[in-house]
């Protein structure tokens, strides 16, 4: 659950106009993620850079000029914790950061704000609370205080009959059928890939794997509005950095799984 923000259009009309001539860089290991986001600026005329993860993001920074970095939290190699940390204390920078993540755990937004951080962004993105976000990280602009509601509980899943909840998809493309195609492809070739990966670290008791892999395919599924996954995931990652048996783990992975291929079995459906 997030808030979202209200502006009104000549308010979003001027965020983009002034957002439209930076150089954004986008830090992201999740390919859909990466795929969504640039769907997003493609549609309103904003340019983005990509990196992997937070090494390959200091190397942009020091030899190309930025003006935002978008930040993922949880990648390999390095992640967005220690990116940032290198940014502000070694680099210098006070290049504006907002940092992108799946958790909305209290205390979360606090600790990026902690480690330089200039803003916070949950996972799935709205495009209006990004860009805001994004507007205000750079130009520090006093907007007039925002009308904020809570956002649409999906619809109701009963048993199995519907997993997917098309609406967020539906707002983010603005029911642009090739881009929702786009990003629907992705998420099943992707993630397919993932469940693997998944399988493999379970076979393995590589918990810690676990419950990296947990973590970046939950804001995947979120992408189709699969709700019915969320306290899957969550204890998931609960019994990956507290392991103790792994019989629980392989029960949760086999719920994923049947939730998977009904989602694609759905999706066939709607295309």
């Amino acid at each position: 659950m997030f808030t979202l923000i209200n502006i009104t259009a000549k308010e979003k009309k001027k965020q983009l106009e002034k957002l439209r001539p930076l150089t954004i860089l986008l830090v992201e290991d999740n390919l859909l993620n990466a795929k969504l986001v640039a769907v997003l600026f493609a549609q309103q005329g904003l340019s983005l850079q990509l990196a992997a993860n937070g090494q390959e993001a200091i190397e942009k920074i020091r030899s190309t000029p930025v003006d935002l970095v978008l930040m993922d939290m949880e990648m390999p190699v390095m992640n967005g914790y220690q990116a940032t940390s290198i940014i502000r204390q070694q680099l210098k920078s006070t290049i504006p950061i907002i940092a992108l993540t799946a958790h909305s755990l209290p205390g979360e937004k606090e600790k990026c704000i902690a480690y330089g951080m200039t803003d916070y962004v949950v996972k799935p993105l709205d495009p209006d609370q990004l860009f805001t976000s994004m507007y205000q990280a750079v130009y520090s602009s006093k907007l007039p205080a925002a009308k904020k509601r809570a956002a649409a509980l999906p619809a109701t899943v009963a048993a199995l009959e519907n997993v997917c909840n098309m609406d967020y998809l539906l707002k983010v493309t603005r029911g642009n059928k090739k881009n929702i195609n786009y990003i629907v492809s992705v998420f099943f070739k992707e993630t397919q890939k993932e469940l693997t990966c998944l399988n493999k670290a379970i076979e393995k008791t590589n918990y810690p794997l676990i419950g990296d892999i947990s973590h970046k395919i939950k804001s995947a599924f979120f992408i189709l509005g699969i709700k019915v996954l969320d306290q899957v995931f969550t204890e998931l990652e609960l019994l990956s950095s507290n392991p103790s048996t792994v019989e629980k783990i392989k029960q949760l992975n086999s719920r994923i799984n049947i939730v998977f291929k009904q989602a694609r079995a759905e999706m066939k459906a709607y295309q």
